[in-house]
């Protein structure tokens, strides 16, 4: 990974972003010689953290890997009561 200097990245910010945005790879910001920071695409963070989708559209990319387990009928199909419940109040 790339390193440059907190003076550096602040300079050229615009052209250090863009860089990043089409390369996708991380550049860690120093400052004093120690690295204090990482700036990454934001597809970069989204891979590492796991948090590129909301639930419902997770849940929709694992229902289209599962449909066909999704698909088949459970074992009580047979045996669930299929007529109404009885009517109820609070």
């Amino acid at each position: 990974m790339q390193a440059i200097p907190f003076s550096e990245a602040r300079a050229h910010f615009a052209e250090t972003l863009h860089h990043i945005e089409v390369g996708g790879n991380p550049v860690f910001i120093s400052r004093r010689g120690k690295a204090a920071a990482v700036l990454m695409s934001i597809a970069t963070y989204q891979q590492i953290t796991g948090v590129e989708q909301g639930f419902s559209e997770r849940l929709a990319a694992w229902r289209q890997i599962h449909i066909e387990e999704l698909a088949v009928e459970d074992e009580f199909s047979l045996l669930r009561q299929t007529e109404a419940g009885r009517d109820f109040s609070w």
